[in-house]
């Protein structure tokens, strides 16, 4: 969905000072982060850029030339009245309009548009018209976070949880009873709790976990029976829903977190790799050394380094190792690429992530808290129900 976007100049594009000289010119200054923003912005489809501003001034009117921005109307009194009009002029609706300002003058505009967002600085009754305030002052970048929040906002996430009945160690493992109700349905009720997704959807081979799915009001995909993996599973489902980012929810997590369902999403938003994975540090030393306990080493910006069922570093020691939880965030192009994808380290350590670092693909690492817990076993049941009893008692279930 497109977006017409509106902008006030001082304490916006700029910083609050104004520059005059001797010869009563009058000197802006830009950010260049702001025009790389706004020129991005323009050549999406449905999407213009209009600056609107009390003052007059060259200055502006040359910026805006060299950005490529046609509208620009300055020395306007009623910024309401003119955003109005210019909206039914390019045929958009109200609905679809944002407006940027930071002070008193902006007010009234800001509450005609569908969407108010201002920098950090702006005064505080602009603040509280916004959707969202910039983390930037005006003038220092603000404009160009504004419009990529725009741009992430409007993008559609699709969770799916892949669930096989055949399994060899605990056949039917997604309709085991776990305290009273069926894994999957633990998995997809957490699930539904973060607040990132636009959909959710259980990715299965067998009709009777879709029955279970459907009787408490869940929405379920039957896919093809020899996927060889989750991941090929979930890439089948996000085929054809076509969000664009998709998060594989293990179907075997009756106790995940919808909170780091969350951090998954904004990660994929917020950093230029296109996978996501949560990391928690290891506090059981007996984990160290256990190979189905799957280790992470990652560089200083949290993109991992390797993955492996060793211990790694081969030093590592409780609290400063961690662990890798088994839950990944794509954008859904790269999940759709990366299932035709080859590797030979993913056979060597029995680990489908390798795939893409050995292809060249970054991915970002997001440390949580959360301590993960798997149903693979008949005895993995018992330990769950006692931590789900233990969140009854505490009251946070």
């Amino acid at each position: 969905m497109g977006h017409l976007v509106f902008s006030d100049v001082d304490g916006v594009l700029t910083d609050s000072k104004i520059n005059i000289n001797q010869d009563g010119e009058v000197f802006k200054s830009f950010d260049v982060k702001d025009g790389y923003g706004i020129v991005q912005w323009k050549k999406k489809d449905g999407c213009d850029f209009v600056i609107v501003t009390s003052r007059e001034s060259e200055a502006v009117k040359k910026r805006a030339s060299e950005l490529g921005v046609r509208e620009v109307h300055q020395g306007v009194q009623d910024k309401k009245r003119k955003a109005k009009e210019i909206t039914s002029r390019l045929g958009f609706d109200l609905a679809d309009t944002v407006y940027i300002g930071d002070d008193l003058t902006d007010v009234e505009a800001m509450e005609t548009v569908g969407i108010a967002c201002c920098p950090a600085n702006a005064i505080q009754d602009v603040k509280n018209k916004c959707t969202y305030i910039s983390q930037y002052n005006g003038g220092e970048g603000a404009v160009r976070d504004i419009l990529t929040h725009l741009d992430t906002a409007s993008q559609t996430v699709l969770g799916v949880i892949p669930a096989r009945y055949g399994s060899t160690r605990l056949p039917g493992k997604p309709l085991a009873e776990i305290a009273g109700k069926p894994m999957i349905q633990h998995v997809y009720e957490r699930a539904s709790n973060a607040t990132l997704l636009d959909d959710l959807i259980v990715a299965t081979d067998d009709e009777r976990i879709v029955e279970a799915v459907e009787s408490i009001g869940g929405a379920a995909m039957m896919t093809e029976s020899d996927q060889p993996t989750g991941t090929d599973r979930v890439a089948e489902v996000a085929a054809k829903v076509g969000s664009d980012y998709t998060i594989n929810i293990q179907g075997d997590e009756p106790l995940i977190d919808p909170n780091v369902i969350d951090a998954i999403v904004q990660a994929l938003r917020k950093n230029a790799p296109k996978v996501a994975t949560p990391i928690s540090a290891i506090e059981d030393k007996s984990l160290l050394d256990n190979e189905n306990t799957v280790k992470v080493v990652t560089d200083t910006d949290g993109k991992a380094l390797y993955f492996s069922r060793s211990k790694i570093p081969s030093g590592g020691k409780v609290g400063t190792t961690y662990k890798h939880i088994g839950l990944y965030g794509f954008e859904t192009k790269l999940l759709l690429d990366y299932i035709d994808m080859q590797s030979d380290l993913e056979s060597a350590e029995d680990l489908e992530q390798l795939r893409l670092l050995e292809n060249g693909y970054e991915i970002q690492t997001v440390q949580t808290n959360y301590d993960s817990k798997e149903v693979n076993v008949e005895s993995d049941i018992p330990v769950v129900e006692k931590k789900i009893q233990q969140e009854r008692n505490d009251g946070t279930q």
